[in-house]
């Protein structure tokens, strides 16, 4: 993703890993979800029998006055300050926050060889163990 002038990479093992990730992307609070269940196109000849790699959404985790942090609870994402649950569109589906809309940040994924060639600068998250600012 690319917010102002600084690029930054949440790379696929992290996200699998933590399912929520609440990252500071030069001056911007990102908030980042994984949810397995979307199968990789490019894996096998047949979709059905290829490597599920998930799905992505990263959100401004500002809504209704709050600033939220969040974390996953088994497969639910849930944020600190309400105890709201979201879904991977960054809908709240249930909790104080419930019917809330995180705003989106356009974001994709990429292979790193594809973008590391064009961004090398990118600052990568290293999890929630080595957080630093990017």
């Amino acid at each position: 993703m690319s917010i102002g002038d600084v690029d930054a990479a949440v790379p696929f093992a992290i996200r699998e890993v933590e399912k929520a990730v609440n990252y500071m992307v030069g001056d911007s609070d990102v908030a980042v979800f994984f949810k397995l269940g979307t199968r990789s196109v490019l894996d096998r000849s047949g979709i059905d029998r290829s490597k599920d790699v998930g799905v992505t959404g990263v959100f401004d985790p500002n809504v209704e006055g709050w600033k939220l942090t969040f974390r996953a609870d088994g497969d639910t994402i849930v944020d600190k300050e309400t105890g709201s649950a979201w879904d991977i569109l960054g809908r709240a589906v249930s909790g104080t926050l419930e019917g809330s809309q995180l705003t989106p940040i356009v974001h994709a994924n990429h292979f790193w060889f594809a973008w590391g060639a064009f961004k090398p600068d990118t600052k990568i998250y290293q999890g929630r163990k080595n957080q630093a600012r990017a």
